[in-house]
């Protein structure tokens, strides 16, 4: 009898086996499409910041993990990629040849967005290289594809660049046409960014053209469209449109006040672009205060468009310089008389500004000894929270150990009793036949709705999947278990090991905390949990949503949410634990932890 019984028990554990078997290798199966796509999203993000070689190894990397079909979405999706960087880095050629290849790749699907990103950027190398009838034949193409399924963004990019390529041959007239085009289309939030381009661009038209009421019409309608976008940088282009026009109509004071409005938008973007705009405008308000004959003005602004561009590459501008620069000379010595006059003036500053220093210098000592005060507060403090921090972890260590004993004694003994007591009553049931009372399908029946309220408190406890399979494996079941239509919860693992059973425990107790907090708190339709192992002795967690945010600075709020009691937690680890959100913005969890070393682990 009792071989009997432990034969069905192996059989049993043999099938649940095989059952968590296949349903992993279903789990692999279907995570590769959201694995790729997590990894397009970091090569888009290298790419932004031009880290071409991490990117490229990112690239080359997930084409070697999977195998994919020539005509596979997300094969092409990596070469274009590819390209971009080739591109980018001055690789024209090579870039051609995998985009030409791709486009042979989409023969079977000659409308698609694919087809219309490839013929894109083929069209925007061949108009780099000068060879604008090519760009022209690619961007038809691209614009064709993007009319027949109906996609506006892309119809409004390829006409964009139609007009571009067209102004660049000097044909006015069909520049003109394709811009219009954009004009025609309402505007919303996705397209108002590229009706205000094709304004701006048929201003600049009007303007070459010498029709400069058009031409401030036009830029007055791309200014508006920024103005309604807080577009900061667009602003500031429509301004120096505007700056431009007034002042080929004389009006230089009204050209000043637009371009220095275009400066105050762009004053603290420090970006490329912002700053090479930034000379250019420095180097307009230098023609307009000359054309003031504010030499003075004039000579500051051209220093500053030259100190930004870092050396002098133009022979003429560097001889408007020093023209510049003469007659400014020239001006300073007609006020040496004034600077004089304003000696005795100076003199009564300087007397002033040291008594400031003075005063100045108590106000430091002041300051110092309150800070020495409040150093010593602090240090006091410290002590405090560090006592308190030991405590709670105390407290929760506690409670981990008491529930994983409660667990393991429902799971292990409690579960296995009502198994075989489950057992001895179906071995009656069979012996009685027919005569069998019905009292002991009752009992069967409340077996075994106990045996499912054993097993359901057991894993509410604490994780099965934790303790059989590790970390990895119990982050993916918690993201199935709480994704749903209203929201996505997903892990990259990146291949971590198995750990010391505490250490793993610690660590999932506080995933679990942290997600249920953006669960109840947070609103978002999204998150992620990334885990990371670096140099064999750290764990990286990075939780991440799009929720409404927090103020993290407001520490009622943040101890509601109970991030202090995982703050302690973190910190008796000798871990890291950040959490960046503002109201509105999301919010991103970075956790850092020595690895405990890891104890024998038994295979299940």
């Amino acid at each position: 009898m009792q071989n009997r019984y432990l034969n069905k028990i192996r059989l049993f554990t043999l099938f649940i086996f095989l059952v968590l078997g296949f349903n992993t290798i279903v789990f692999s199966q279907n995570q590769q499409d959201i694995y790729i796509e997590n990894k397009l999203q970091k090569i888009d993000s290298l790419i932004g910041i031009k880290q071409y070689d991490k990117a490229v190894y990112l690239i080359k990397n997930t084409q070697n993990t999977f195998s994919f079909k020539s005509f596979d979405k997300q094969k092409l999706e990596l070469e274009y990629r590819y390209a971009l960087i080739l591109n980018d880095t001055g690789e024209q050629e090579k870039a051609i040849e995998i985009i030409l290849k791709g486009i042979e790749s989409l023969k079977s699907k000659p409308v698609s967005q694919l087809r219309i990103i490839y013929t894109n950027l083929l069209s925007k190398i061949f108009a780099n290289t000068q060879n604008f009838d090519k760009a022209i034949h690619y961007n038809k193409d691209a614009l064709l594809s993007a009319r027949l399924i109906k996609d506006t963004i892309h119809i409004m990019k390829s006409l964009i660049r139609m007009g571009s390529f067209y102004y660049a041959k000097k044909d006015t007239d069909s520049a003109k046409y394709y811009f219009r085009k954009v004009t025609y289309f309402p505007e919303t939030s996705a397209t108002e960014q590229r009706i205000a381009n094709a304004y701006n661009n048929l201003g600049v038209i009007a303007q070459n053209n010498e029709n400069y009421d058009l031409a401030k019409y036009r830029a007055n309608q791309a200014l508006k469209i920024k103005i309604k976008q807080k577009d900061t940088l667009g602003i500031a282009y429509s301004k120096v449109n505007i700056g431009n026009i007034l002042h080929f109509q004389n009006e230089y004071k009204m050209a000043i006040e637009n371009y220095k409005e275009a400066i105050h938008n762009i004053e603290k973007d420090t970006t490329k672009t912002s700053m090479n705009f930034k000379s250019f405008i420095y180097e307009n308000l230098s023609v307009s205060y000359d054309s003031l004959k504010d030499y003075k003005n004039a000579y500051n602004f051209i220093v500053k468009s030259y100190t930004i561009k870092d050396e002098l590459t133009n022979e003429q501008l560097t001889e408007n310089i020093a023209e510049v620069e003469a007659k400014f000379n020239l001006a300073i010595e007609e006020k040496k008389t004034e600077e004089e006059r304003n000696k005795v003036l100076r003199t009564q500053i300087l007397f002033y500004g040291l008594a400031f220093v003075t005063l100045t210098f108590f106000i430091l000592i002041f300051i110092f000894y309150k800070n020495y005060k409040l150093r010593q507060q602090n240090r006091l403090e410290q002590v405090q929270n560090d006592a308190q921090t030991r405590i709670i972890n105390a407290t929760i260590d506690a409670k981990e150990k008491e529930r994983k004993n409660i667990a393991e004694i429902l799971h292990d003994s409690v579960s296995a009793l009502l198994s075989s007591a489950n057992l001895h009553l179906q071995a009656s049931r069979a012996q009685l036949n027919a005569k069998a009372p019905v009292e002991i399908s009752k009992a069967q029946q409340i077996v075994g709705e106990a045996s499912v309220k054993i097993r359901d408190l057991s894993h509410e406890l604490i994780s099965s999947v934790l303790l059989k399979f590790g970390l990895a494996f119990a982050v993916n079941d918690l993201c199935d278990k709480y994704s749903n239509s209203e929201f996505t919860l997903i892990s990259d693992d990146n291949g971590v090991k198995r750990y010391d059973q505490e250490f793993e425990i610690k660590i999932y107790n506080i995933i679990e905390e942290l997600i249920n907090n953006v669960i109840k708190h947070s609103k978002a339709k999204n998150a992620s949990i990334n885990l990371i192992e670096r140099n064999r002795n750290k764990l990286i967690i990075q939780i991440i949503d799009d929720g409404i945010g927090f103020d993290v600075k407001k520490s009622i709020y943040k101890n509601g949410l109970g991030l202090s009691h995982i703050e302690a937690r973190i910190k008796v680890m000798k871990g890291v634990f950040n959490i960046n959100s503002k109201n509105g913005e999301g919010t991103s969890i970075f956790i850092s932890t020595p690895i405990y070393e890891p104890s024998k682990i038994e295979n299940v």
